[in-house]
């Protein structure tokens, strides 16, 4: 190796487990890790007298020997951190020092440590081959490589090293962040999740307020007015009494009928303030509601309810009411005769739908009842329409996603009470 080539006798015996000066902790800072790979013996002394004494980006050389490839796989194990290793081509083997190369980068998954190949065999791995083949820093016969070429690329590969050391930190740390703040914000979004289901079962508990609040208006004025009208009737048929019979018991008869009428709403009404969250099963309150309708009205209702999975009350309430306020809109203002009537679940939500055979309204105005039970859809994060059905008749559609998280549903919704 020209003024590298020094007699044997003449070179300072350096070992391979000199001791630095500093504490481990410090020689992982002050100094780079230089593991040498040559079954030649001469090698390893020459090359620490010519770098022994300089300086890479403001640190020393740390010398690490291995005279083997099977030496040099255990010396990387236990110093991941080696900044540079100086390798020989032929040792044990031919390829040995290839094969450590693949070993590094394929199964260690080392991708920082600068690789220089130093061969005196050039004709067993040609430059052009190897540099094509395998990721290495440098390739340098033994011949000429002198002091200050062997210098240079070393600080070459030294400079190289402490960028990618670099970037590969900076990587880690972003990668870190990320993971934060990636677990911050799906914290957020459950907290937000969380506040969202408890506004909306707030704003349901609030609508039923106020549904009840007008059953009882109800009562108040509609019933108070039918019974007072009953007694307006009955004065009149004791008055009438003995001028007119005839006439007076018609007047007995329609306060009869008043109050009768009277009776029905208040029992209508107390019915409906007297429901309890434990009564709702909802396929059975479904199947109830058809074959009522079916009943009292005549019309004709094909059914089909998959497998539902557990629902809040809130859910299960509210897919009674599309199906109630869909069957009274569509026989009250299309004078549908039959309807088809589906409850399935389709990616993760609960899909409804009903069709009829009535009158097609292009111009769709929505009115108190389809009004209120869009925004309650709303607030359960779902969709509700009401469209020209694809073969006849209109199609009341309502969309709304499965809450997976049960927890979050309160505690009277648990308890099953109003």
């Amino acid at each position: 190796m020209n003024d590298m080539l020094l007699d044997p006798s003449d070179l300072l015996q350096l070992t391979a487990d000199t001791p630095v000066s500093e504490s481990a902790g410090e020689a992982e800072i002050r100094y780079w890790k230089f593991l040498i790979v040559d079954d030649d013996r001469d090698i390893h002394r020459v090359t620490r007298l010519v770098l022994g004494d300089h300086t890479f980006e403001g640190r020393k050389l740390h010398f690490l020997n291995a005279y083997s490839g099977a030496e040099a796989m255990t010396m990387l194990n236990d110093h991941p951190d080696t900044a540079v290793v100086m390798l020989d081509v032929v040792m044990e083997q031919e390829d040995s020092g290839l094969r450590l190369v693949r070993y590094v980068r394929e199964e260690l998954d080392n991708q920082q440590v600068r690789i220089i190949l130093r061969t005196g065999q050039p004709g067993q791995a040609p430059e052009h081959a190897v540099i094509r083949a395998y990721d290495i820093s440098d390739y340098k016969e033994k011949t000429e490589l002198t002091s200050q070429k062997l210098f240079s690329t070393v600080y070459t590969s030294i400079r190289t090293y402490r960028y990618i050391s670099r970037i590969a930190a900076d990587n880690e740390t972003l990668e870190q962040l990320v993971c934060h703040r990636t677990q911050e914000l799906e914290q957020q979004a459950r907290q937000l999740q969380a506040s969202m289901r408890q506004a909306y079962e707030a704003m349901t508990e609030i609508s039923l307020l106020e549904e009840r609040s007008r059953i009882a208006w109800d009562i108040h004025n509609v019933v108070g007015h039918t019974l007072t009208a009953a007694v307006v009737q009955l004065e009149a048929g004791k008055c009438l009494i003995d001028i007119d019979t005839s006439r007076a018991s018609d007047k007995l008869e329609l306060a009869q009928q008043l109050v009768r009428k009277g009776l029905d709403e208040i029992r209508s009404a107390v019915h409906q303030l007297a429901e309890k969250k434990d009564t709702i099963e909802l396929r059975k309150d479904l199947e109830r509601l058809v074959q009522e309708t079916e009943n009292h009205i005549g019309v004709r209702i094909h059914c089909k309810i998959d497998p539902l999975p557990e629902l809040t009350f809130y859910q299960s309430k509210l897919i009674y009411h599309a199906l109630q306020e869909g069957l009274t809109n569509g026989i009250r203002h299309g004078r549908s005769t039959s309807f088809r009537f589906r409850l399935t679940i389709r990616d993760g939500h609960i899909v409804f739908s009903l069709r009829n055979n009535g009158v097609v309204q292009p111009d769709v105005q929505f009115g108190f009842g389809l009004s209120a039970l869009r925004e309650q859809a709303e607030l359960a994060h779902g969709v509700l329409s009401l469209q020209e059905a694809p073969d006849e008749g209109m199609e009341l559609c309502f969309r709304f996603p499965i809450t997976v998280e049960l927890a979050f549903a309160s505690s009277a919704d648990r308890r099953g009470e109003a």
